[in-house]
């Protein structure tokens, strides 16, 4: 796992899920693009139609997560609307996002009177090509994981089986199954919630200089203003330090709840001294130790497969005869991807006749992609009637081809 990719002057965070989106994001736009040009149709619109389904296809992906696991994350969140629009660590699940891009596309093109047909095909392949990078970042986000591939010693039945981190999504999971166990020191409540779980691994990596710079802080306002006090009491500036350090405690007694449990955990014995308290390096030693069982890296094999049928997508885009061949092939093609993948992942409840949520909507999918290549095949035109040839600058027309 590896959740953050850096952090620039300030403090601001780059999450490496975040990034791999990005990356995917633009990459495929720019292709798409490319698509457009070789059959003369206007590359400005693919890139309008592009942040449209970024916009939908985020708060599609958002909405599905928090439908999927409302009861679990959000139901008892003590900021319901904070925790439903956070997603800097993650909370998005593809087939929500597909779905809200598909939908502002189909609208986009009956409102704007385009070629539906068209620009799904333009914008299929990329699609596909965005979920690879995506599901890279979720195997450094450590969500997405696969299920148990060990042997009863434990070691891994197949060389590229992964064991991630203390604390991360597949290690908790075990933990919880009662797959794994842990010491006493690394098993923590909070205060609003007296269920037990694991120390969350952020506190224990968190820099020092970052975890208690809240205490540093309160103590200099509690000086200026102690200073202030004695030199000029009463003084505006000391009411204003005085304002300054009430609110800041405020602020700190908040932080040192957001601590709770790793202040809980050191308070256990140290296991190096008994006499003192645990601190948090031994805290942190400690969890380096305890890992997850051998599980497969389904984001790996979702990522390749997501690559392969961006690349046969691509292909067929260029070979194909008939306006809207291209989106019905993925209509088809990844449910049934997404069926095998969702045999192998363990993360997902099997709570919809027997299927996880994300098993039952492929086989919805695919089913309305064989309805609709019937339909296409059968009943449509070859070429969409609302397909426009776009007037391209001499340098960007392209050579002849299906438009």
């Amino acid at each position: 796992m590896y959740p953050e990719l850096f952090t620039l002057p300030g403090g601001f965070t780059i999450k490496t899920y975040g990034f791999c989106l990005m990356v995917g994001f633009l990459t495929a736009v720019w292709f798409a693009m490319r698509r457009a040009v070789r059959v003369k149709v206007d590359p400005d619109k693919v890139l309008d139609i592009s942040f449209l389904c970024l916009l939908f296809g985020v708060g599609g992906a958002r909405a599905f997560y928090v439908i999927h696991y409302w009861t679990p994350q959000f139901a008892d969140a003590p900021n319901r609307l904070l925790a439903i629009i956070d997603i800097t660590e993650g909370g998005l699940e593809f087939l929500g996002g597909f779905l809200g891009a598909l939908g502002a596309l189909i609208v986009w093109g009956t409102v704007r009177k385009q070629s539906l047909r068209l620009f799904l095909d333009i914008m299929a392949p990329g699609a596909m090509w965005g979920l690879a990078f995506g599901r890279l970042g979720c195997f450094f986000n450590g969500c997405c994981f696969g299920g148990v591939c060990a042997a009863p010693d434990q070691q891994p039945e197949v060389a590229w089986a992964v064991r991630f981190p203390f604390a991360s999504p597949a290690h908790a999971q075990e933990w919880e199954e009662r797959q794994v166990t842990v010491p006493a020191e690394l098993i923590t409540t909070s205060k609003a919630v007296l269920v037990p779980f694991l120390l969350p691994d952020s506190q224990i990596q968190m820099p020092v200089e970052k975890r208690e710079a809240h205490i540093r802080q309160l103590e200099d306002l509690k000086s200026a203003y102690q200073r202030a006090e004695s030199e000029s009491p009463k003084s505006p500036e000391a009411e204003k330090i005085k304002a300054a350090f009430e609110a800041y405690a405020k602020s700190a007694k908040e932080r040192e709840q957001d601590l709770f449990s790793l202040r809980t955990a050191q308070k256990y014995p140290s296991r190096v001294e008994p006499g003192r308290g645990t601190s948090v390096s031994e805290l942190e030693d400690l969890a380096g130790a305890f890992r997850s069982l051998p599980v497969h890296p389904t984001q790996f094999y979702a990522a390749i497969g997501a690559m392969l049928l961006s690349g046969f997508l691509s292909t067929l885009f260029y070979a194909r005869r008939r306006h809207g061949v291209v989106i019905g092939a993925l209509l088809v093609m990844y449910p049934l991807q997404r069926m095998l993948e969702e045999m192998i992942r363990v993360d997902n409840p099997h709570d919809v006749a027997g299927l996880t949520v994300s098993q039952f909507i492929s086989l919805s999918l695919c089913l309305v992609g064989l309805a609709y290549l019937y339909f296409l095949f059968k009943h449509a035109p070859r070429e969409s009637p609302y397909a426009q040839r776009a007037e391209l600058p001499p340098d960007l027309i392209p050579p002849e081809g299906v438009a």
